[in-house]
């Protein structure tokens, strides 16, 4: 690995982009050691802080996609501990990876009920949102 630690965020595309899309996206910049691909968004680690540094500046807000291109979001992902300084607690959890062919809003509940009073559980197409009364 290179010496750059920090990845960047690469979000807002289209769910069905693959790790190579985004590759083929950034290495024009420089080298990127390791995609780490989420849905609809990635953490991606280059080699260079420079080359880094170049990819966010060129290609924040740049529309990208193949059926419907959207403004890429790009930026240093934040730290942990930079993220929870900003963040006030919530009261609901986004729930994701679950069988959602099989799974109930029934299903949801009984698995969270034990830590506390619900006050909703809302499925949505792949995830859910259980919210707590405290």
């Amino acid at each position: 690995m290179g010496d750059n630690k920090q990845p960047i965020y690469v979000g807002n595309f289209e769910y069905d982009a693959s790790e190579r899309d985004v590759l083929r996206l950034l290495e024009k910049y420089g080298p990127v050691d390791r995609i780490d691909m989420k849905t609809g968004f990635a953490f991606c680690y280059m080699r260079n802080k420079r080359d880094a540094d170049e990819a966010i500046q060129d290609l924040d807000r740049r529309e990208w996609g193949y059926r419907r291109p959207r403004p890429l979001k790009v930026q240093w992902a934040k730290k942990v501990e930079e993220a929870k300084e900003h963040q006030t607690p919530s009261k609901t959890l986004f729930v994701v990876n679950f069988d959602v062919m099989r799974t109930t809003i029934r299903d949801v509940e009984d698995h969270f009920y034990k830590y506390g009073r619900l006050r909703r559980v809302d499925i949505k197409r792949n995830y859910a949102f259980v919210e707590f009364e405290t």
